[in-house]
């Protein structure tokens, strides 16, 4: 008898009826086999087919999608042809999936426990007690601490990563042989997707559970698989290797992506070079190559025949013959330009003890501190990066600085003028001058505003310009963030997440602020959008001068555009310095321990802890 892998999936084609009728291409020809114990990651832009390629080996495909074409083998059986009470059996109990969003995931009205009874259920455990006795097992194997006692807590009282581990329990429970894990650590802190990729390490090495893993962060990448599937509009572009693909890519949308990864080990001011253009419209693909208008290698019969992965050594394939002809694999550049440095002594926002405290919610909770005596202060020009986990006081001092919330104690200070309690005329200047930027752009927009009534809103609400003015303002304005005027017209569901917050950016700037806060304005964005992004911040900061606090938990894209850090630890700056200086020569062992959990898209072998390399301390 021939031996066969555990997995095989054989040109997998997915479409989607588009509201008009016509076919969505969602995934096209997409063929990889898994073997036992393997860990294969997916890697794209969003678009790409990742999500849509894992929901189709379970047949999981939500409302209007279809598998059109191939085949997808699990040991043998043919789940294409299988019938729904077949399925039943596969899912959950040999295909285990762990979704991108936890609190969405989970139902808010049943305890992390019942959550993992029930999949045991569903799986033929009838016995109450043992199914209890299970879940609370599993937790904390996952590492949710006294996982007796927590088992009775339900999903808003965790926090997102342990949100998380209830999903990996869960997905864990029915003891799966491929665990699917779609973007698993997307928006979690360092040291969180430090844990969480450990945690599905250890299991993958003790269980022998096969892992997919689907992101778009390279250096998850590199950190825990030993295989990768590049992914772009629906078909698989380039695979192989961990090592070879990211060290030596050959596609040109491979070396792109790397391209715009932001590394710890690059200094301050590296220009991270974004994809050119826009993913394509899928139900507009042609014959060709769907890379063809972004490609820098592009020929003519690019755009008339798709090309078919073929072999480019070393392990790999790729679906590009003019990549597959070179000699040399594709470069990966980082720019370097240095960041404008800030006038001496200019200083524009100056806190001073800065103490906020939320007042406990539920029986027996008390008084939680979100900052504690926090002093800083920002020049005209410069950029100060804030970095820490969730709950350190990140986004509470954002909020407390552009006055969305009042600080119990302490002095806020603007170009000088005390602002802490401000008078109602004050407040109105003062909420012109700083101007926020959220880390959901789609959430802060009104769904129902146009893009110019949005970036309007400012000028309206602080009595500048008429109307003419005002739409010569707006049509400025998106251009200056990257967007065509004529887009003003349209609505925010009509753009994607990056050109929304292209428009976050550009109604923060209408009023002419000299301070711009940013909380996480890329933590949920691919690599490639966030590096536009983030060229976006540094070119209107270095055109306009404006000044910068820029939150997120990504230490390697805070360095890029920060002249100083600050680490923010249980309420408390813990250490501040010049970005480089920080992130080479860390002075507290919080510092060293964020730089340590941040995964480096630098190809290690795949089970080496990220911990282990960077400081030789076990983590």
């Amino acid at each position: 008898m021939t031996a066969h892998p555990l997995l095989r999936v054989h040109d997998l084609g997915v479409d989607f009826t588009a509201p008009d009728g016509s076919a969505l291409h969602a995934v096209r020809g997409v063929s990889f086999t898994l073997e036992r114990g393997e860990t294969l990651a997916v890697v794209g832009e969003s678009g790409s087919g990742k999500s849509t390629t894992a929901l189709a080996l379970n047949r999981m495909l939500p409302g209007t999608g279809r598998i059109t074409t191939g085949t997808v083998h699990l040991d043998g059986q043919d789940l294409t042809a299988a019938t729904e009470r077949e399925l039943r059996t596969v899912r959950g109990a040999r295909i285990g999936m762990v979704f991108q969003d936890p609190m969405t995931a989970l139902n808010p009205v049943l305890t992390a426990g019942a959550h993992i009874e029930e999949v045991l259920r569903a799986h033929g455990h009838h016995d109450r007690a043992a199914r209890r006795a299970h879940a609370v097992d599993l937790l904390g194997r996952v590492g949710i601490p006294e996982p007796r006692r927590r088992a009775a807590d339900h999903p808003h009282r965790f926090s997102g990563g342990q949100r998380q581990r209830i999903l990996i329990a869960m997905a864990l429970a029915g003891e799966p042989d491929v665990l699917l894990a779609d973007e698993p650590t997307t928006a979690l802190d360092a040291t969180v997707q430090d844990r969480i990729l450990t945690l599905l390490g250890d299991l993958n090495r003790e269980t022998g559970t096969a892992l997919v893993l689907i992101t778009h962060n390279m250096g998850v990448v590199a950190r825990s698989c030993a295989r990768v599937l590049v992914m772009y509009g629906g078909t698989v572009v380039e695979d192989g290797p961990t090592a070879q693909v990211l060290t030596r890519p050959r596609h040109p949308y491979t070396a792109g992506l790397l391209a715009a990864v932001p590394r710890l080990s690059t200094p301050s001011g590296t220009r991270l070079t974004g994809i050119a253009g826009s993913p394509p419209d899928l139900v507009l693909l042609g014959p060709g190559c769907a890379f063809a208008d972004r490609c820098t290698l592009v020929e003519d019969r690019c755009r008339t025949a798709a090309p078919p992965l073929a072999p480019a050594g070393d392990g790999v394939r790729v679906a590009c013959p003019p990549a597959a002809r070179r000699a040399e694999p594709l470069p990966a550049p980082a720019t370097p330009v240095p960041l404008r440095r800030p006038a001496p002594g200019a200083v524009v926002l100056e806190a001073e003890g800065l103490r906020k405290t939320y007042r406990g919610r539920g029986i027996g909770r008390s008084p939680a501190p979100a900052l504690d005596g926090v002093s800083l202060t920002l020049a005209a020009g410069e950029t100060l990066g804030i970095v820490g986990e969730s709950g350190s006081g990140k986004s509470t001092l954002a909020r407390i600085l552009a006055h969305a919330h009042r600080a119990d104690a302490g002095t806020l200070r603007l170009r000088g003028e005390d602002i802490t309690r401000p008078s109602r005329r004050t407040l109105h200047t003062v909420r012109r001058q700083v101007q926020m930027v959220f880390q959901d752009p789609y959430a802060s927009l009104n769904p129902r505003m146009t893009v110019g009534e949005i970036v309007a809103e400012p000028l309206i609400a602080f009595g500048l310009g008429d109307r003419a003015a005002r739409a010569a303002r707006v049509a400025d304005l998106l251009r200056r963030a990257g967007l065509d005027p004529e887009a003003a017209g349209r609505h925010p569901r009509a753009f994607s997440g990056g050109q929304r917050q292209r428009v976050g950016i550009a109604r923060a700037l209408a009023p002419e602020p000299s301070v711009l806060v940013c909380d996480e304005p890329v933590s949920a964005l691919d690599v490639s959008v966030q590096a536009q992004i983030v060229g976006l911040l540094t070119d209107l900061q270095r055109d306009l001068g404006l000044a910068l606090v820029f939150i997120a938990h990504d230490l390697a894209v805070v360095r890029q555009v920060s002249h100083r850090i600050a680490v923010m630890h249980k309420g408390r700056i813990v250490e501040t310095g010049p970005a480089d200086e920080i992130c080479d020569h860390p002075r507290d062992p919080y510092t060293r321990t964020l730089l340590a959990a941040a995964p480096d898209p630098v190809p290690v072998p795949h089970r080496e802890r990220a911990a282990d390399r960077r400081t030789g301390v076990p983590a």
